[in-house]
């Protein structure tokens, strides 16, 4: 019933797997290193540019050109810290997009589905949870349908009960199983909040 699959081994071969995740991700992180990089450059540069032209105004042009190398470091280093932010979010967004799959399939009522991580992505506590959350849910549902195969056993019997010209006793005797009947079915929704 509610065995858990062993974690799988498989290997994603895409990197944006949720594109629009991924990119905002990469963007966010890439304006917060650009702002930083802009303050403390534009502090550096403002600082040694103040000392420069106290100590000797001549070296302006080698600081000016010094600031133009840097630029062009800055410039290669956002550029390979976009390229492995992509990679680094890669980790958590395929797993988001697994459990999205995930909750689609259980959605549609399949209860023996479980969410497989690769090893050493991220939210793997996360997949625990929702495969403990799948296999009570598998639990209740079966408990409900072993009370509505007993009901509906019941309800045979009682009409197999009834003889074919139904005197009045029958009648009531009837009517007290149907009601017994009705109150137990009260009973099999009954753990879940609606």
């Amino acid at each position: 019933m509610g065995t858990e699959a062993p974690t799988q081994k498989f290997q994603r071969r895409t990197v944006l797997v949720k594109r629009h995740l991924q990119v905002k991700y990469a963007l966010v992180v890439f304006a917060a290193v650009m702002f930083t990089a802009m303050i403390v450059g534009g502090d550096v540069y403002y600082t040694m540019a103040r000392f420069v032209k106290e100590a000797d105004p001549s070296l302006m042009p080698l600081l000016a050109d010094a600031m133009k190398l840097d630029l062009v470091k800055l410039v290669i280093f956002l550029g390979i810290m976009g390229i492995v932010t992509v990679f680094v979010s890669h980790r958590w967004a395929g797993p988001i997009y697994r459990f999205e799959q995930s909750a689609q399939i259980v959605s549609g009522g399949d209860l023996t589905h479980r969410v497989s991580l690769r090893t050493g992505d991220d939210l793997m506590e996360l997949q625990d949870e929702f495969n403990a959350m799948i296999t009570s849910l598998q639990r209740l549902v079966q408990k409900d349908r072993t009370l509505v195969e007993r009901l509906q056993t019941r309800l045979d019997e009682a009409v197999k009960g009834i003889p074919e010209p139904a005197g009045a006793e029958d009648v009531k005797r009837l009517k007290e199983e149907l009601r017994g009947l009705k109150d137990e079915l009260r009973h099999t929704t009954s753990a879940f909040k609606v």
